[in-house]
């Protein structure tokens, strides 16, 4: 009788689990004009799903991931839109960073736009001086990474995703950078930038630039809300999904079996 019950309290609870993963994944489906959102709403998703759980199973994971493609989609978006400081907050700039000065206690919080020889410009006369100054009397300290990678080392970290599937989140991660380094290269900073750019340039220089533009595919976050919705049912993960991308076809395989 005890072992039964144990077992009743058991189905009882992966239950109430995976309705709320459901609820919360039904709730990510709006969420899916990720032109929307931002870094805050983002971090937000995050904190939310898991205050949500106790258990990091393959559901959370899986959602987890969606989360992760929708930081993606927003990343691809802002740079599509020369809006790279905000792509480079959610990919590269660290959240938290804390700078520790030789005999001082309390360590100084670094401002997230500024270079570290701008902040400190007050310490010496020059940039080298500066420079100088801060190898020598400082430790630089990541507290908190930029969102993508954070998510990236989580889902790396589980085993639970094939390789495929990380080097492809890699891949993408790649291009938006190559992006920004390239719109960086060409002076246009943001929207309006990028609103007079192509009003003023040739038709080569156009075409180039949409060559390098990302596609914004939302076929991902659907599978693995299809994934998250059949893992919470009891029904095993496919192999893989085929996901359309333009003029090309590729076979991504998503969870190890």
């Amino acid at each position: 009788m005890a072992n039964l019950n144990i077992l009743l309290e058991y189905r009882y609870r992966s239950m109430v689990r995976n309705n709320l993963i459901l609820q919360f994944n039904y709730f990510l489906e709006t969420k899916r004009h990720y032109f929307s959102l931002n870094e805050k709403d983002l971090e937000d998703l995050v904190a939310r799903l898991d205050n949500l759980v106790l258990v990091k199973d393959n559901s959370y994971w899986l959602t987890l991931a969606r989360i992760n493609e929708l930081v993606l989609l927003c990343s691809e978006n802002y740079a599509n839109n020369s809006e790279l400081a905000l792509a480079e907050d959610l990919l590269l700039n660290p959240r938290l960073v804390l700078v520790h000065v030789s005999g001082s206690s309390k360590p100084i919080l670094k401002k997230r736009h500024l270079s570290l020889i701008e902040q400190f410009k007050g310490v010496a006369d020059n940039p080298q001086a500066v420079k100088d100054w801060l190898q020598r009397e400082t430790v630089v300290e990541i507290k908190t990474e930029a969102l993508q990678p954070y998510l990236f080392q989580g889902l790396e970290g589980t085993g639970y995703f094939h390789r495929e599937f990380l080097e492809n989140i890699n891949k993408r991660k790649l291009r938006i950078i190559e992006l920004i380094s390239y719109l960086s290269h060409l002076g246009l900073k943001d929207s309006r930038d990028l609103f007079y750019w192509f009003e003023k340039t040739n038709p080569t220089d156009r075409d180039q630039l949409k060559s390098r533009q990302c596609p914004c595919n939302l076929e991902l976050f659907l599978e693995l809300g299809r994934q998250v919705n059949e893992s919470a049912n009891g029904v095993p993960p496919p192999q893989s999904c085929s996901l359309e991308r333009p003029n090309k076809e590729i076979e991504v395989s998503i969870v190890r079996i």
